[in-house]
């Protein structure tokens, strides 16, 4: 019996998203435009796009073309770029960033489970490094990277945004990270974490125990011992932003499955898939995002369905800097 209502708690949830997906909350703000503004990023995550599917491509230059409008300095990407990982949705991925961001706007990618740990399972199967390597050579070719590592920050407006991807041997859902990773992130932190600013570190799949993961995704957060060692790096600094997906879980406030946390002075915001479905946890819909605006005093977090042209105010979160 429990079972049974539990799955229609669900389904009502589900429905009650779609519903609420047309209808912008009160509340709802538009991106500032004062000249306070020293930073603005396009956040979204998991837009999960295939090759052999036009819509989920649509999709994905729908939400650039919205995110123009609000002539972001940086558009970031948390991962899951592709569905299976197989190097022609890659470079899909890749060409549709290009070609469709303004000029000017600094893409910010990192990938995903689905882009290194399953491209095992796509047409053209490729285990995990050599995935990476791919990746790795399409954000240079696509983008003027120019890495070669599984590591690297991407600085704009002299803010650092630190990337760190999966770096597992054969890992499914589940990555790793390198000591050298590790020390990156550490001298990372000290060199843009100074005199206040704040420094924002990404990753796809969030620290575990954050979130509230065990609610609905249990065994799902970051795996020891790279748990530990990160957040007690991120822990050492202030104003330190962690920006994850993966969970694919809405929005939510509640305080067992938060978005937005700030836990022994880091910030944590993980966000909803933008094309695959999210859990019915509060708010489940597709097509979310967030505007993220720095200013000298502040971080603020604007949430956007990038579908919809739509504010969702109740779920804007602004953080005054340390």
């Amino acid at each position: 019996m429990d079972h049974v209502i539990a799955m229609l708690q669900r389904l009502l949830a589900s429905f009650t998203a779609f519903i609420m997906a047309f209808i912008p909350f009160s509340g709802g703000r538009q991106a500032k435009t004062d000249d306070t503004v020293l930073l603005r990023a396009a956040l979204v995550s998991d837009v999960h796009i295939d090759a052999r599917f036009p819509l989920g491509q649509s999709a994905l230059k729908t939400c650039y073309t919205d995110m123009n409008k609000f002539d972001p300095d940086a558009a970031v990407v948390l991962g899951d770029l592709t569905n299976y990982g197989d190097y022609a949705t890659a470079e899909r991925f890749f060409e549709i960033t290009r070609d469709t961001l303004k000029d000017g706007v600094t893409p910010v990618i990192i990938s995903g489970n689905h882009d290194i740990g399953h491209a095992k399972e796509a047409e053209g199967a490729r285990l995990n490094p050599e995935a990476l390597r791919d990746f790795l050579s399409l954000c240079n070719e696509y983008l003027g990277y120019g890495v070669d590592k599984a590591y690297y920050t991407i600085e704009v407006n002299g803010y650092g945004f630190i990337c760190l991807n999966d770096e597992s041997a054969d890992n499914w859902d589940h990555p790793e990270y390198s000591d050298a990773a590790l020390n990156f992130l550490g001298e990372e932190l000290d060199k843009y974490a100074v005199d206040g600013r704040p420094v924002f570190v990404l990753m796809h799949v969030p620290l575990s125990g954050i979130h509230g993961e065990e609610h609905y995704y249990e065994g799902g957060g970051l795996e020891e011992p790279w748990n530990t060692e990160i957040r007690t790096l991120l822990e050492a600094h202030k104003n330190v932003f962690c920006l994850t997906g993966h969970f694919h879980k809405g929005l939510s406030n509640s305080l067992d499955t938060p978005t937005f946390r700030q836990l022994n002075g880091v910030n944590y915001l993980n966000l909803p898939s933008f094309l695959m479905p999210n859990w019915p946890v509060e708010y489940a819909i597709n097509g979310l995002g967030f505007i993220m605006e720095v200013t000298a005093s502040a971080v603020t977090f604007r949430c956007r369905n990038y579908y919809l042209n739509n504010w969702y105010g109740n779920f804007d979160y602004t953080v005054t800097l340390a």
